[in-house]
This record gives C-alpha cells, structure tokens and sequence, in this order.
C-alpha cells in the first residue's frame, strides 16, 4: 500500500481521486491547497503526488518544485491530472528541469487513472529495490 497525496482546488475532482486511490488499495491524503500539501509532505512524504495544474496562489508546477527543493531524495513522483492539454503541462515542467511521472487528462477514465497510478508507483519500487 502507498502513501499517496492529492492536491486538487475542486472539491468533487479532490474526493474522487480519493475515492479511486482507496479503491486502488492505498492510502489518501488530500487538501485543496498547494501550501498545506508542501506541509503535509514534509511531515509525512509520500509516494506519490496527484497535482493539479492550475490552482490559485501556487500551481502544480511550482508545488512540484517546491516539494523537490523541500524533500530532496524524499520528493515523491509526481502525476500532473488536469484539465489543461498534456503538452501545455509538460511545456512548462521541462522548464523546470523535473521529470513527472506522468499525466492523466481531466476529466479521466478509472482505468486510465490506475494504469497510470500504478505505473508510476511501479517505477518507484523499481529505484528503490
């Protein structure tokens, strides 16, 4: 079981991953806010990050590079799920210089979601063996 964290402004998307992740057999945190996930992450780092791009007062991206520069080696992968085109996302992470693990489009199909989720956590056990 993985420790996994989402971070989504809407509600309804927030509790679905939820919903999907505890289905998936893992455990969820979620918040709504980029701030209290980079907290939530530094007490208790996951394994995964589910973000989101476009959130108000800091988007996925700069979270992502804020949980890089906060946990290091303890950063979890990151699978951006959103509403805005995968290459408009990845355009912007390259910038940053961070690999994702991922994405998954909004509004998504479960078994897209948990193909990629446990891709992505398959690529974890992988460096960590």
């Amino acid at each position: 079981m993985a420790r996994i964290l989402i971070v989504d402004d809407t509600e309804i998307v927030r509790k679905a991953l939820e919903v999907a992740v505890r289905r998936m057999g893992h455990e969820a945190s979620s918040t709504s806010s980029a701030l209290e996930a980079l907290q939530l992450a530094q007490w208790n780092p996951p394994d995964l990050a589910l973000l989101d791009y476009r959130m108000p007062l800091m988007d996925g991206v700069t979270l992502f590079e804020a949980l890089h520069f906060a946990l290091g080696d303890r950063c979890p992968r990151v699978l951006f799920v959103s509403g805005s085109p995968p290459d408009e996302v990845r355009a912007c992470v390259e910038k940053t210089g961070l690999r994702p693990s991922g994405y998954v489009k909004k509004p998504f199909h479960l078994d897209e979601l948990t193909r990629t989720v446990e891709e992505a956590l398959a690529c974890e056990q992988a460096t960590t063996a």
